[in-house]
């Protein structure tokens, strides 16, 4: 009799396991949301904003600032974590679309090594001075740049190619200065150390509100309604540039559907919501969730348009 207790209390407990492992229990314990870049990047204030939006349905979540090497720090930390949901990675085009044509080896596949759970937003890129320079089109710094090169500062892989890739088109000749993340980049071109940059405009925009920078083009297609003065690429001349930098949600491969859905489901759901609309808005964020499937195919695609445009603009692999 007391062998059948025990055996029924062993059952009880690996259906309790199953339980929790398929997600129907989920979650149990707070979740680790992994940032691989500094505080105030964009990826950290998206994070905040979907964590917040979530907490009711998702319980406790920790956003963990991982930053270093472009955002291999914190991606191939996840990518290595065990895959139950506890761990997940606030993704981008820097670290998932870009990656590949910066390393040869990262550390982590960036299709193969995650499920990819949703876009979270898409975030225009603005080239920015400081308000004192003597180049106040995009044209005319292109023009300085040929008298005497330039040096901007890039603090991710979306940055970095960006950059390279506006130097490239607008004959700009320039040297490329890295940061662990982009914060401490624009902390220097206002103190002159760096002559410009292509910056999130989750990044820059108080700062040009403000007027401690100046925006010389914005990469969206159309003027953004927050920073009307600033011209788009086309308008500022350069026609053939049009990256748009994305942040989009990712698990470890292997974590179960159940789990990846759920995200899935609630973080739509909140993208959905205005004011979390509006909180992205103000920080020059389009809230843009997809399906997962959708997401899978929009990460991959993505990563062959930029390690394309990567190396037409010459960036080397290390």
């Amino acid at each position: 009799m007391k062998r059948f207790a025990a055996l029924l209390v062993a059952s009880a407990a690996l259906a309790h396991a199953a339980f929790a492992q398929d997600g129907e229990a989920y979650p149990a314990r707070p979740v680790k949301l992994v940032v691989p870049f500094g505080a105030g990047s964009a990826s950290d204030t998206a994070a905040r904003i979907v964590a917040e939006a979530v907490r009711d349905k998702l319980g406790t979540i920790v956003v963990d600032n991982r930053p270093g090497a472009n955002g291999i720090i914190g991606s191939a930390y996840v990518a290595k974590a065990a895959p139950d949901g506890y761990t997940l990675l606030l993704t981008s085009s820097a670290t998932h679309s870009g990656i590949g044509a910066l390393y040869r080896h990262p550390g982590y596949d960036p299709i193969k090594d995650f499920v990819h759970i949703t876009r979270i937003a898409t975030i225009p890129m603005v080239l920015v001075t400081r308000p004192d320079a003597p180049y106040k089109t995009a044209k005319e710094l292109a023009a300085q740049a040929r008298k005497a090169p330039l040096r901007y500062g890039y603090g991710s892989g979306s940055a970095q190619i960006a950059a390279a890739t506006f130097s490239m088109v607008a004959d700009a000749p320039s040297e490329g200065i890295p940061y662990k993340s982009q914060p401490p980049a624009v902390t220097d071109l206002m103190g002159s150390q760096i002559d410009y940059m292509l910056a999130d405009t989750s990044v820059v925009t108080s700062f040009l509100k403000g007027g401690k920078l100046a925006g010389l083009a914005i990469s969206s297609p159309r003027r953004s309604p927050d920073l009307p003065g600033i011209p788009t690429m086309t308008e500022a001349g350069y026609k053939d540039f049009d990256l748009v930098v994305w942040v989009g949600l990712a698990a470890p491969a292997g974590t179960p559907a159940s789990v990846t859905e759920r995200w899935n489901k609630e973080v739509g759901a909140a993208l959905s919501d205005p004011q979390v609309k509006e909180k992205l808005a103000r920080l020059g964020m389009v809230a843009s969730p997809s399906g997962i499937r959708e997401h899978g195919a929009f990460a991959l695609a993505q990563r062959d348009i930029w390690t394309a445009r990567a190396a037409r603009a010459g960036v080397e692999q290390q």
